[in-house]
């Protein structure tokens, strides 16, 4: 189904709500217009939790009005489910999908809303689902570590791995996951996301403007010490790009992404990238204190 059908569709449910109720729908209501009919299509009904621009995760208000909607709604929810399939197009979208899909219209349409302002929605996900997906370019995850959680953004995904770049501020809770640009760390790393899909890494958003602090296609770096016929790594290392291009780096570059020192490491599990984040951002701190 196109972007423009799917908008369609959305606002029709938003005016048909209107009508039968008398006025415009909160965020809450809306949200749980798709909790029953989703059933019907995943394998447990979906919940959406939203979290506002300021941070703060949003409630709702306390009365809902869902439960006196027609049934007729619901079947029209159910019938527009299962008709959005993923990418593909086997089956149906996948929930974080369904939730990127109505995190954008709901900023589009904030003005259909009782109590949503304009783009005043930082992040919707699911709470309740039937499986996870494999999170995307351009989502943000939370990692746990001792003391709060770091940011990190699905930078690429290539022959390397899952490239994620990293947010070098430790943030005291899941809900102030909201990574500032500035905090970028330089040097993506590449990793895999099976810790996503075992529910450890929580997708909290998506923001493809925060793309921009990390390169597009991140490299991987070579030894000079390493012996591989037809590649000269130089004197200080090398480093190598997804289309396998390769470029001779310098000594200050060597030193700022740990060639010099022993440390760099081509890629991590995710459990071992979770265990090492505390050192890798002190590392880059001290490499690169800009």
């Amino acid at each position: 189904m196109s972007g423009e059908r799917v908008k369609a569709d959305l606002m029709a449910i938003l005016l048909e709500f209107a009508e039968s109720e008398g006025g415009r729908p909160s965020l809450k209501e809306f949200l749980e217009l798709f909790k029953w009919p989703s059933e019907a299509i995943y394998s447990a009904p979906l919940e959406f939790e939203a979290t506002l621009a300021g941070g703060t995760v949003y409630s709702g208000p306390a009365e809902s009005r869902v439960s006196e909607m027609n049934d007729s709604v619901f079947t029209e929810l159910t019938d527009f489910l299962a008709s959005l399939s993923g990418e593909d197009n086997e089956g149906p979208v996948s929930p974080h999908g369904l939730a990127n899909i109505l995190l954008e219209f709901i900023n589009d349409e904030a003005e259909n809303f009782v109590d949503v302002p304009s783009g005043g929605i930082s992040s919707l996900f699911v709470s309740g689902a039937g499986g996870v997906d494999r999170p995307d370019v351009g989502d943000l995850l939370a990692i746990p570590v001792d003391g709060g959680w770091y940011a990190v953004i699905v930078v690429a995904r290539n022959r390397f791995g899952v490239a994620l770049g990293i947010f070098g501020e430790k943030l005291p809770s899941l809900e102030a996951v909201h990574p500032e640009p500035s905090s970028a760390c330089k040097f993506p790393v590449y990793s895999d996301d099976t810790e996503v899909v075992n529910g450890a890494w929580k997708v909290v958003g998506r923001n493809e403007g925060l793309l921009s602090a990390f390169p597009a296609e991140p490299e991987i770096y070579h030894s000079p010490s390493l012996a591989f016929p037809g590649f000269d790594f130089g004197e200080f290392g090398a480093a190598e790009s997804p289309s396998g291009t390769v470029r001779l780096i310098d000594g200050a570059e060597a030193n700022a992404v740990g060639i010099s020192t022993g440390s760099y490491r081509q890629a991590f599990t995710g459990e071992f990238l979770q265990e090492s984040l505390d050192g890798l951002v002190r590392r880059w701190r001290q490499s690169d204190p800009q």
